[in-house]
């Protein structure tokens, strides 16, 4: 069982090192009752990532899939990780959950161990994935932003606390990635390491 709810409006877009840009739509969700009759809140991210360089690149995807612990020790916790290809829509849908074909299904019984996901990135070209958090209800009902940025950057959303973002490590060639959740801005957030985008057979970038 599922109820939906919807918000509508996009982040802003923002220029990231090695000529990525990386853009998170506001999110859509609901709640929805798991096997054992626990209902719950969850939220859905989707990205949008463009290579503008004339470099391809590739893109590996790693979410836990397992607890995220929320900061600052809250004692709260959510689960998040990537809906599969397989359900997901290839181009930008404003429907139900952006066009997930069973991601209700999905939350209700993900898959015990994610797997990296890789994909590639063409010049010019954009992909598109959709991010998922669950939640339990009670306190943290108000999942304000979610965004995916290079290791070292500042957010766009002003929801973290300063000095919360840690110094990138990334060189030119390779970004490592973080997607930064603010549930009740400013109570609990989380930053998680979540994959990398490397260009290849480029030097000296």
């Amino acid at each position: 069982m599922a109820a939906s709810c919807t918000w509508t409006g996009k982040a802003s877009r923002s220029i990231t090192p090695g000529d990525i840009t990386l853009l998170t739509d506001l999110p859509r969700g609901g709640v929805f009752t798991d096997a054992n009759g626990t209902t719950l809140g969850y939220r859905i991210f989707r990205i949008h990532i463009t290579n503008n360089s004339t470099a391809p690149a590739g893109l590996t995807m790693d979410l836990p899939g397992g607890p995220v612990r929320l900061l600052p020790d809250t004692g709260r916790y959510v689960r998040v990780f990537l809906f599969p290809d397989d359900i997901s829509p290839d181009t930008a849908q404003d429907t139900f959950d952006f066009g997930i074909q069973g991601s209700v299904d999905f939350l209700t019984a993900p898959p015990p161990s994610p797997t990296p996901q890789r994909r590639s990135l063409a010049p010019g070209t954009t992909r598109i994935l959709y991010i998922g958090v669950v939640f339990e209800q009670g306190g943290l009902e108000g999942i304000g932003r979610g965004e995916l940025f290079i290791k070292g950057q500042r957010p766009i959303a002003t929801s973290f606390p300063e000095g919360s973002i840690p110094a990138s490590t990334s060189k030119g060639n390779d970004l490592t990635l973080l997607f930064g959740l603010a549930i009740d801005p400013p109570k609990h957030y989380a930053l998680i390491p979540c994959g990398r985008i490397a260009f290849e057979g480029v030097r000296g970038r």
